[in-house]
């Protein structure tokens, strides 16, 4: 039906249709994005294509390489599936209806729109896009199945629920949320059942809970104290044990022996007739066996093994120890509760992951590499802690600095959900409390608690995971956008707009803009750096005059807005100034999302991006592809790129047939490539090979935003908020993406052409071909006088005087030593880095003594003597030895004959002086 709500809708989505595509190609391909369209462009050619969990799910590869089967690849189709999954999510608001309401659901769909983290990965080659659609459809069907009991919203939740795991490994926590949410709503519901057999099946029953939940309190505090500790510094070099602590383990069993024994308790006092057809616990059953095989990669860790090592027969055998009972209980259990149904939805959950991981039956081992590795990697991945964010980093950067309505309409739907349960005249329950086959929270309640929950949740579990990214801000702001749809829904229903209409509404709401605004300028010349009344000179008068001006301000509408109030009833005064704030707010969203995604799209200003491309490659792109038209009339000409310039240019290069790549090593054979791209890790490498042929031009390759937030302590805090530059600087950040204030309180150039931390490239172009181009060359110049050598001629051939050593991990034997130290007696220390060790040998070159092994203080233990590629050595004048351990982020010293003597320094970035990130010299 056409009318004012479903044409409002409609608009929402042509302009979701707009934001989504508008300038889709212009943003430079990022770090990750690279992985992804190079093998999906390899997919969409034929070439095949192999699951590996390092690049989450297969599902991304298979919609990017159908959109280059039908529109060609580039990087605006590369980006199609995004945009239109993007725009399926709000369109998927629709029925939410029955939920958020009639208002609620045309909030939610704007605030999808206007969202800065909907909108930028939106357009962005990752899952987050996807999983946005299989998130929506996973809250409503759960809801939909627990109000009305019907089969097919099982089939809409697996569905959802299978394609959720082919696109990411966040499935887990989603599928771990739903579990929770239900499980409790199940308990609330057969507490609430009066005709137990017997009530002591009931006592014990909720007995088994509590010490179910104090069993897991137990666990989770013992692992967590237990990951606290400091390494314990002995001797030795064992690798660090992959096994769960006996002291987490067994109060983490002991809480599941718990939870089937209250299980069990309420088969006896309610019957298995009876409960399997509780909604809230078939739902349960139903997942639970479906993912219940994904999980083979917990017990297999517990037991201390790597779950990745399914590709020997030993790994095979360890997994398969785990796999094949987890398979038969899921079966049995599935089989016990509901046969038909269960078989159902096992195909529809199987089939698709089936499929998709073995990209249609191509590749065999995907199978496993999904069902076990996707699990096992990212479990591995959360001991790595990639980023290394601090735990506030969603709670007190992402969000208030992106999501910050959403945030705010979060805490009002905290207050009306806690008025509305302290209401006398809430809605009753309107189906019978002794029929637990049917929920007994109406969905008017049932909607808010459960985006509620799903809310805190998420932004628990993502700020506990060791691995924390922005993009995975999504997740969080997800929930959060639809519950606050559904609170500013329930204050506009409850405006009386009628009389809004009939007592001067609009001029009230005039007044209460003008209110606003005056307000924020009145409390920016206040707190600001320049406050008034503060002396006479001229910046000082026009601060005090601005105060007074906005004041006035403020004075005169306060009283126009009084005056109007003595006609309204307070309450209806507070929801439209509360809905005025709110609009305010979402302007300043809109104003955020717009300026990130379509003005600061390439720059690390953002803070909603990491490892994230700069416009240098493109730039360069674009003047690679003009020279090899101009001088091959195509994209014919040699280019040469580096291991550093792989990303992005493994992409943007496919289609030049002479590209070559040449790793990190560049030989003479280079400078027969009339262009070189090389990362800034390999610029000391490349300059002797290019010699003076060459035009070089320098571009930022990859950067990454500002990290001032890390290390944050109550002393910063505290010094920030009370320094009034400071505070005025944090806002430029916050308001503007403007560093020039805070750089110059820190006394560093932030400026984007000296920004770090950041990844520099340079683009050589040989001169010869520059100067056939008249904009690249600057004068014509003979080819014979562009190509001179400054090297030619002037090689000195030296003969050793001592060589020892080959490749190897014997005594005496190297793999990429990296440093030399020569000690005062002499004798040689080498940083064997490949090999993890340190090896002395005499002045010539025999073999003194040698210590180290590998150990990796990122996924356990590291004891001293233990090292991860230690770089740089050097030895003191007293004859110690100073070692640096680079990827355990730390210096060792140690005795001439190699015994233990102290250490300093931890992982870190920032401020603090012993903090190290991969230390390479001494």
């Amino acid at each position: 039906t056409l009318n004012w709500e479903t044409l409002i809708f409609s608009l929402i989505l042509v302009l979701s249709f707009f934001t989504r595509f508008y300038d889709l190609e212009s943003r430079v391909m990022s770090h990750d994005e690279n992985s992804h369209v190079y093998y999906s462009w390899r997919l969409s050619k034929g070439e095949g294509y192999a699951h590996t969990p390092l690049t989450h799910g297969p599902l991304l590869f298979h919609l990017t390489a159908a959109s280059f089967f039908f529109f060609g690849d580039n990087d605006f189709t590369a980006r199609i599936p995004f945009a239109l999954f993007s725009i399926a999510t709000i369109g998927f608001i629709w029925v939410y209806r029955r939920y958020l309401g009639r208002i609620g659901t045309l909030i939610a769909a704007g605030l999808m729109v206007i969202s800065p983290y909907m909108l930028f990965y939106g357009r962005y080659v990752r899952n987050e896009a996807l999983v946005g659609l299989f998130g929506v459809v996973t809250i409503w069907a759960i809801l939909r199945f627990l109000e009305t009991g019907i089969d097919k919203y099982t089939y809409w939740l697996v569905t959802a629920t299978a394609l959720h795991f082919t696109a990411k490994e966040t499935s887990f926590i989603y599928t771990a949320q739903a579990l929770i949410f239900l499980g409790l709503v199940f308990i609330y519901q057969i507490i609430k059942v009066q005709d137990w057999k017997n009530d002591r099946y009931k006592k014990t029953f909720i007995i088994m809970l509590i010490m179910a939940f104090l069993f897991l309190i137990i666990s989770g505090g013992v692992s967590w104290v237990l990951g606290n500790q400091e390494p314990v510094l002995t001797e030795g070099a064992e690798q660090p044990n992959r096994s769960i602590s006996y002291l987490t383990l067994i109060p983490m069993i002991l809480c599941v022996v718990s939870l089937l024994l209250s299980l069990y308790f309420a088969i006896r006092g309610l019957t298995w007739e009876v409960l399997k057809r509780n909604r809230p616990l078939s739902l349960i059953i139903l997942l639970i066996t479906l993912i219940l095989p994904q999980l083979v990669a917990f017990p297999v860790r517990l037991m201390g093994w790597d779950p990745m090592e399914y590709q020997t027969w030993e790994g095979i055998l360890r997994v398969a120890g785990f796999l094949l009972p987890l398979v038969l209980v899921s079966f049995g259990i599935g089989l016990i509760w509901n046969p038909k149904l269960w078989l159902i939805n096992a195909a529809i959950f199987y089939i698709p992951f089936t499929l998709f991981f073995t990209t249609f039956l191509t590749n065999g081992q995907g199978f496993f590499t999904g069902l076990v590795g996707s699990l096992g990697y990212w479990l591995e991945q959360q001991g790595v802690e990639r980023g290394s964010q601090p735990w506030y980093y969603y709670a007190f950067l992402q969000i208030p600095v992106y999501e910050f309505l959403p945030a705010i309409g979060c805490l009002i739907a905290a207050f009306i959900g806690f008025f509305r349960s302290g209401n006398k005249n809430r809605l009753k329950d309107s189906e019978d409390l002794s029929n637990i086959s049917n929920s007994t929270i109406p969905k008017q309640n049932l909607a808010p608690l459960l985006l509620g929950f799903w809310t805190i949740t998420s932004l628990l579990a993502y700020s506990y995971a060791g691995e924390k990214m922005p993009w995975l801000t999504y997740h969080i702001a997800l929930p959060m956008i639809l519950l606050t749809g559904w609170a500013i829904g329930q204050i506009v229903i409850k405006v009386n707009w009628s009389e809004f209409r009939s007592k001067n509404g609009f001029l009230l709401l005039i007044l209460m803009v003008v209110v606003i605004i005056s307000l924020s300028s009145t409390m920016r010349s206040v707190f600001g750096s320049n406050p008034p009344f503060q002396g006479r000179e001229l910046t000082q008068l026009n601060a005090t005059n601005t105060f007074l001006a906005s004041l006035l301000v403020i004075i005169a509408s306060s009283w126009g807005t009084i005056k109007l109030l003595n006609k309204w009833e307070i309450d209806q005064v507070g929801r439209i100034g509360l809905l005025t704030f709110l609009s305010f707010l979402g302007l300043l969203t809109a104003r955020t999302a717009f300026r990130a995604a379509y003005i600061n799209y390439d720059n690390a200003t953002e803070y909603l991006v990491y490892a994230h491309s700069g416009s240098g490659p493109k730039k360069a792109l674009a003047q690679i592809e003009d020279l090899s038209e101009k001088t091959t009339d195509g994209l014919d000409i040699v280019v040469a790129y580096d291991d550093e310039t792989t990303y992005p240019y493994w992409w943007y290069l496919r289609n030049y047939p002479n590209a070559k790549f040449y790793g990190a090593n560049p030989t003479r054979e280079l400078r027969e490539a009339p262009v070189i791209l090389v990362g800034d890790n390999n610029f000391s490498k490349i300059e002797p090979v290019v010699g003076q042929a060459y035009h070089e031009f320098d571009y930022i390759r990859i950067w990454w935003p500002d990290q001032d937030y890390y290390n944050m302590t109550w002393e910063r805090i505290k010094s920030a908020l009370l320094n009034p530059d400071m505070r005025e600087a944090i806002f430029q950040i916050w308001f503007n993406r403007d560093y020039t204030k805070y750089a110059e309180l820190k006394g560093k150039d932030m400026s984007l052409p000296a920004w770090e931390p950041s990844d520099r490239m340079r683009l050589y172009v040989r001169k010869d071909i520059a100067s056939q181009v008249w904009n690249y060359g600057i004068s014509p110049v003979s080819s014979e006088e562009l190509l001179i050598d400054p090297y030619e001629g002037k090689d000195v051939i030296f003969p050793a005087l001592l060589s020892f050593g080959k490749q190897g991990n014997k005594p005496g034997e190297f793999n990429m030593p990296r440093d030399i130290a020569i000690a005062p007696d002499g004798t040689i220390y080498i940083s064997d880095t490949g090999n993890h060790r340190i090896q002395h040998l005499d002045t010539s070159g025999n073999m003194l003594n040698v210590w180290g092994a590998f150990a990796d203080i990122a996924v356990g233990d590291a004891p001293p003597g233990t090292f991860y590629e230690p770089w740089g050595i050097e030895v003191g004048e007293d004859g110690s030895v100073f070692v640096a351990d680079t990827w355990n982020h730390r210096i060792q010293k140690f005795t001439s004959d190699g015994k233990f003597i102290s250490q300093w320094g931890y992982f870190g970035q920032g401020e603090s002086g012993d903090a190290f990130w991969g230390p390479r010299d001494i």
